[in-house]
């Protein structure tokens, strides 16, 4: 195919159901100075992913040639009534975002927000009583702070520690609605990894989430015709995407979805701490 034009404002036709998915995953935000309040205004993957296809360095060993070749892929993509070019380059974005994230992540901290709400819960869960002594905890309970380089504080009195839970119990509302604590800490030199077996999850996730897009929802909910052989299940497709783009040399992933549905079972609350050095 052609190399895609550099122009971010009139944007390829081609990159529309790679531009819906990518707004909800790499979105791209400013904030209303009349207002003071955030909102999504596109998404930063788009240039990037540009630059990347028009040189070549998109991730994945499979060409479009073999992608309109197989039919069984374009048999449910043109049953569901997806455009073949536009969800070509919808796969080579989650492809390559998926490599981004799990086989050249970054390495992350968990969100602040979560990282204080358990803290301030697992002091709660030991508290015993308050009487005119102080705090007292069901077990012996210690924090301890490590500077690198520097001696360790430990603190372990217990009416300090049940001061400072109940502190950020009282304050968790708006100490959620700071924007620091909505976001991770990216180490940019420390590399981290996902298995295989999280990737291929992955990959079903962000496709499993374009197809519940507005109004892709709708427009692609399409009911088997009496008498078709043909599969319109959006899971089988996935599979069998994930053995076309080579994820996985497994078989069973082009045959049915029961392989991956042991995939989605597994992760199903999987948090991923990588973040993606691609789009980032």
């Amino acid at each position: 195919m052609e190399k895609l034009k550099e122009d971010y404002i009139s944007i390829d036709t081609s990159l529309e159901y790679m531009e819906a998915i990518a707004i909800e995953y790499i979105p791209d935000v400013d904030i209303d100075p009349s207002t003071g309040e955030r909102y999504i205004c596109g998404t930063t993957a788009l240039p990037i992913f540009i630059r990347r296809y028009n040189q070549n360095e998109l991730y994945g060993n499979f060409t479009y040639e073999e992608y309109i070749a197989h039919e069984d892929i374009q048999n449910t993509l043109k049953g569901l009534g997806v455009d073949i070019d536009k969800f070509w380059f919808l796969l080579l974005f989650i492809f390559d975002y998926t490599c981004g994230t799990c086989l050249d992540g970054m390495k992350a901290t968990g969100i602040g927000i979560e990282q204080l709400t358990k803290f301030a819960k697992a002091i709660a869960d030991n508290h015993k009583e308050i009487n005119q002594f102080g705090v007292s905890f069901k077990k012996p309970i210690t924090i301890s702070v490590k500077v690198e380089g520097k001696h360790q504080i430990v603190i372990d009195n217990a009416n300090a520690i049940g001061y400072l839970a109940t502190t950020i119990i009282n304050n968790l509302k708006e100490i959620e609605e700071h924007p620091w604590m909505q976001s991770q800490q990216v180490s940019m030199t420390t590399n981290a990894e996902e298995k295989e077996s999280v990737q291929i999850w992955l990959f079903y996730k962000i496709f499993n989430d374009f197809f519940n897009l507005s109004p892709y929802d709708k427009l692609f909910n399409v009911r088997q015709k009496k008498g078709s052989t043909i599969s319109l299940s959006k899971t089988l497709l996935i599979s069998r995407l994930i053995y076309f783009t080579k994820l996985s040399t497994n078989k069973n992933f082009s045959e049915d979805e029961f392989t991956l549905k042991g995939y989605i079972k597994q992760y199903k609350d999987k948090r991923i701490d990588t973040v993606n050095s691609i789009y980032f």
